[in-house]
């Protein structure tokens, strides 16, 4: 593996995409070989096709529900919420007198 840094002066696309298909097709210059871009995006598979890129497009997992976001200022139950409640259970007191 061999990492590649931009020239002196290099100014980013104003656009992630065009940015990464931009630098890949300059890696494949000096790679002398071919690269290949892994891509969930059909505009970015699309662009680096045109660019003349190999473009493998890999499905997209399905992220899931959304988060309950009005559960956000809820107790948790994680690690720090546990030791919460066991430092509140012995000072004597509930954890929601404590703030948290």
């Amino acid at each position: 593996m061999e990492i590649v840094l931009d020239p002196p002066g290099h100014v980013c696309l104003p656009i992630a995409d065009d940015e990464i298909i931009d630098r890949a097709v300059a890696i494949q210059a000096l790679a002398a070989r071919e690269v290949r871009l892994l891509t969930c995006d059909t505009g970015q598979h699309t662009r680096g096709r045109a660019a003349g890129l190999k473009v493998t497009k890999v499905p997209a997992q399905d992220p899931g529900p959304e988060p309950n976001w009005s559960a956000q200022n809820k107790p948790g139950n994680g690690t720090r919420a546990k030791r919460r409640k066991r430092q509140a259970a012995s000072d004597g007191e509930a954890p929601e007198e404590r703030g948290g």
